[in-house]
C-alpha cells in the first residue's frame, strides 16, 4: 500500500516537473510571440508617421526643402519599439489586474487607434470638412472606448486579429528606412546664388505679397475692432486700388478653387499660368494660357531675370515655393522655406523628433488637443524668419529689387492664446482679423528698417496678394493693391478694375524711372 503511494506520488512529482518543464520550454516562444504582436500592434499606431513621412509622389518634392535624414527615421523607429515594449509590459501584467483595469486597457488601446485612424483617414481623403473633424474624431474615440469595454473578449481578439494582419506592415519600419537613406536624395539642392552686380536702379522697388490678404475684409468690409493703423496711415499717401482682381480671377476661377501654385508664378512671369506639372526631380513645368511654349518655373523671362538684365540686384524671401533652387541663378540674395505639415514639422534632433512625432499622431494641421499645433508653431517662427529677412533686404542698399512672399494672414492662424483648441482653428473673422493686424505690424517694421538705413526716399513700395481670403462665408475676388511712391504725400484712390497680372511690368516700370507718379500708374493700367 505504502509503496504505491509512493509510486503515485513520485509519478504526480514528475509529471509536475514535465509540465513545468513544458511550460518554461514554451516560455520563450509565448514571449516572442507576444513582443511581435506588440511590435506589430505598435507599429500600426505609427503608420500615419510613416505615412507622411516616406515621399509618396515624385511631385512632392517639389515643395521640399529637405528630406527625412537618419535622427527623424531614427525617432519613429524609437517610438514603435517603446511603444511595443510597454504593451508587452502591460500584456505580461495583465492577468495580475483587476478585470475592469484589463477591460479598460483594451478599451483604451482600441479607441487610441479609431481617434489616429479617424485624424488620419480624413486629413488624407476629407472624409469630413476640417471644422468638423475634430468633434467628430472625439466622439468616434469615446464610442469606440465604450464599446470595447462593454465588449471585452471581442475587443481582445480584435485587437489580436489586427496585430497579426498587420505583420507584413514592419517592413514599412524596418526597410524603408533603408531605402530611403541608402538611395541617392532625389532632391536637388538650391543652385548658387548669382554673383552681385554693380548696378542699381533710378528707384528700388519692394514688392510684397501678402498670402491670402483680402480687400473686402481689410477695407471695403473690414471685420468690426480690426486695427490697421500703419495701412490707414500709407494709404492716405499712395496709390490704392479698390477694384483689384486677383491674378486668376482673369480666367474664370472661383476665389474658393484658388492656388498660390499657379497665381503666384503668373505674378512673377506677367503671364498667366495655367497649369503647372510638377516633376520628380524636385522642378514644375509650367503651361501658359496664352499657348506660349511651357517652360520650367525658374526659367525664361521671370522678374528676377528681367531685373538682372537690367544689371540690377534682386533678392526674396519667401515660403511654400522652392524660390532659392528655381531661381537661384537670378538673385543676388535669398531665403525660402517650405509649408509646414505633417511631413516637415518634426525636429530632425531625434529625441525631439520622437516626441514630435508621438504629438502629431493627435493632431490634424490646425486642431490639437495640446495647444497650438506643431504646424503652427512652425508656421510662426517661420513668419518670424520671413519678416527678419525682409527688414535686412530692405535695409540693405546693393539690392535694387525685393521681392517677399509672407505666409499671413494664410492659415493657420497663431496669435490667439487658445488656437489650436475646440472652436479655435480654421477660418474665423475674429482669427482672421487678427492675422490682418499682424499684417499691417508687420508693413510698419518694414517701414521702420526702410526709414533706420535712410532709404525710404529711394524706395518703392507695392503691397498685393495672390488671392483672397477663400473660407469665408462671403468672398471676393478683389486683393488689395496699394503702391507708395518715394515722396508721395497726398493718396490717389483708383476705382477702374484691373488685373494684378500686370504688377511685374508696373514693377519695373517703376524702377526704370518710366512710372514716378500716381497719374502715371494710372495711365499704364489703362492700357
Amino acid at each position: 500500500m505504502n509503496r504505491a503511494s509512493d509510486r503515485d506520488a513520485d509519478s504526480s512529482v514528475s509529471t509536475r516537473e514535465e509540465l513545468n518543464t513544458a511550460k518554461a520550454q514554451r516560455l520563450p516562444e509565448n514571449l516572442w510571440l507576444t513582443w511581435l504582436a506588440s511590435l506589430s500592434f505598435a507599429n500600426l499606431v505609427y503608420l500615419r508617421a510613416w505615412g507622411y513621412l516616406i515621399p509618396r509622389f515624385s511631385g512632392d518634392l517639389f515643395f521640399r526643402k529637405t528630406l527625412p535624414g537618419f535622427g527623424l527615421y531614427f525617432a519613429v523607429f524609437g517610438d514603435v519599439i517603446l511603444l511595443s515594449l510597454l504593451i508587452a509590459l502591460t500584456i505580461g501584467i495583465a492577468p495580475k489586474l483587476p478585470g475592469w483595469v484589463r477591460r479598460g486597457l483594451r478599451a483604451a488601446a482600441i479607441a487610441i487607434v479609431v481617434l489616429i485612424g479617424t485624424l488620419a483617414a480624413s486629413s488624407r481623403i476629407h472624409i469630413l470638412p476640417a471644422k468638423d473633424l475634430p468633434v467628430a474624431a472625439v466622439l468616434g474615440f469615446l464610442a469606440a472606448a465604450g464599446l470595447a469595454y462593454r465588449f471585452s473578449s471581442a475587443a481582445s481578439r480584435g485587437l489580436t486579429l489586427a496585430a497579426v494582419a498587420g505583420t507584413p506592415c514592419l517592413a514599412v519600419t524596418f526597410l524603408a528606412p533603408l531605402y530611403f537613406l541608402t538611395a541617392p536624395s532625389p532632391l536637388p539642392g538650391d543652385p548658387p546664388l548669382a554673383p552681385r552686380l554693380a548696378g542699381a536702379p533710378p528707384i528700388r522697388v519692394l514688392w510684397i505679397i501678402f498670402d491670402e490678404w483680402d480687400q473686402r475684409l481689410s477695407f471695403t468690409d473690414r471685420i468690426a475692432g480690426t486695427r490697421l493703423p500703419v495701412l490707414d496711415g500709407l494709404d492716405s499717401r499712395s496709390f490704392v486700388a479698390t477694384h483689384a482682381l486677383a491674378v486668376q480671377s482673369d480666367m474664370g476661377i472661383p476665389v474658393n478653387k484658388m492656388a498660390t501654385l499657379l497665381a503666384i508664378p503668373s505674378l512673377l512671369y506677367g503671364k498667366h499660368v495655367a497649369d503647372l506639372k510638377l516633376q520628380g526631380n524636385g522642378s514644375a513645368r509650367m503651361y501658359f494660357a496664352d499657348g506660349d511654349p511651357p517652360g520650367l518655373f525658374g526659367a525664361g523671362q521671370s522678374i528676377f531675370a528681367r531685373v538682372r538684365s537690367s544689371g540690377w540686384n534682386s533678392a526674396v524671401a519667401g515660403w511654400y515655393l522652392p524660390y532659392c533652387r528655381a531661381f537661384g541663378r537670378e538673385l543676388y540674395n535669398c531665403y525660402w522655406d517650405e509649408s509646414y505639415g505633417k511631413a516637415s514639422s518634426a525636429s530632425h534632433s531625434p529625441i525631439e523628433a520622437a516626441v514630435d512625432e508621438t504629438r502629431m499622431l493627435f493632431e490634424t494641421i490646425a486642431f490639437s488637443p495640446f495647444g497650438p499645433t506643431l504646424g503652427t508653431v512652425r508656421h510662426f517662427n517661420e513668419y518670424e524668419t520671413l519678416l527678419a529677412t525682409a527688414k535686412r533686404n530692405a535695409a540693405d542698399p546693393s539690392v535694387g529689387f525685393s521681392f517677399i512672399h509672407f505666409n499671413i494672414p494664410h492659415l493657420p492662424y497663431f496669435d490667439q492664446p487658445r488656437i489650436g483648441g475646440l472652436g479655435y482653428y480654421g477660418y474665423r473673422d475674429d482669427l482672421y482679423s487678427d492675422a490682418l493686424e499682424r499684417v499691417d505690424s508687420s508693413i510698419g517694421e518694414i517701414l521702420k528698417a526702410l526709414r533706420g538705413a535712410g532709404l525710404d526716399s529711394k524706395t518703392a513700395i507695392i503691397l498685393s496678394s495672390d488671392h483672397p481670403q477663400r473660407q469665408s462665408p462671403q468672398t471676393d475676388p478683389h486683393v488689395p493693391f496699394i503702391v507708395h511712391l518715394p515722396g508721395q504725400e497726398t493718396g490717389t484712390v483708383y476705382n477702374r478694375e484691373f488685373s494684378t497680372i500686370k504688377t511685374a511690368d508696373v514693377a519695373l516700370a517703376i524702377a526704370g524711372g518710366g512710372i514716378r507718379t500716381p497719374a502715371d500708374i494710372e495711365q499704364f493700367l489703362l492700357r
